[in-house]
C-alpha cells in the first residue's frame, strides 16, 4: 500500500488557509466597542430575580481603533434597585483612557425591592469617533419569594 499525496486539493486547501485569521484594517479614530446593547438580570424563561437578592451583570467596552479611546462619564439613569461599579481606574472628571484593544469592564448589581418590571439606562460619553455617546438599556424582573 502506497501513500500519494492528492495534489489536486492543494490549491483548494491553501486558498481556505489564506482566509484564516486574516483580521480587518482598524480605523485610525478610537472605536468604542460594547459586547451588548442591553443589560437583563434573570429574564431567561421570562423568569426574574427574587425580591431582596441580588444578580450581576457585566459589560465589556473594548477600543477598536487605533488612537486611544477616552471614557469621559459613566451615567446611570435608574431606580435605586440597580447599582453601578465603575471599571478600575475610573474616577469621575478623570478619563479612562483605553488603547487599542484595551478593555474595561461595568458591573451592575439588580436588587429588586418589589415584584415588579424595572428599566433604567447607562449613557457612556467619550472621544469614540463611531460613537460619542452610547445608551445601554438595563431590565429586570422582581417576582416573590
Amino acid at each position: 500500500m502506497s501513500m500519494r499525496l492528492r495534489t489536486r486539493w492543494l490549491p483548494i486547501i491553501f486558498f481556505a488557509l489564506a482566509g484564516c485569521g486574516e483580521e480587518t484594517e482598524l480605523p485610525q479614530a478610537p472605536t468604542l466597542f460594547i459586547d451588548r446593547a442591553a443589560l437583563t438580570f434573570n429574564r431567561e424563561f421570562n423568569h426574574g430575580t427574587y425580591v431582596g437578592q441580588t444578580a450581576y451583570n457585566s459589560l465589556a467596552i473594548q477600543n477598536r481603533g487605533l488612537d486611544p479611546l477616552d471614557i469621559t462619564a459613566i451615567t446611570l439613569s435608574a431606580p435605586s434597585v440597580f447599582t453601578l461599579q465603575l471599571p478600575e481606574g475610573f474616577t469621575p472628571g478623570t478619563p479612562l483612557r483605553l488603547e487599542t484593544y484595551d478593555r474595561a469592564y461595568l458591573t451592575v448589581a439588580f436588587m429588586p425591592t418589589d415584584d415588579v418590571e424595572y428599566n433604567g439606562t447607562i449613557t457612556i460619553e467619550s472621544n469614540a469617533a463611531n460613537a460619542a455617546q452610547q445608551v445601554i438599556t438595563l431590565n429586570g424582573l422582581g417576582v416573590a419569594p
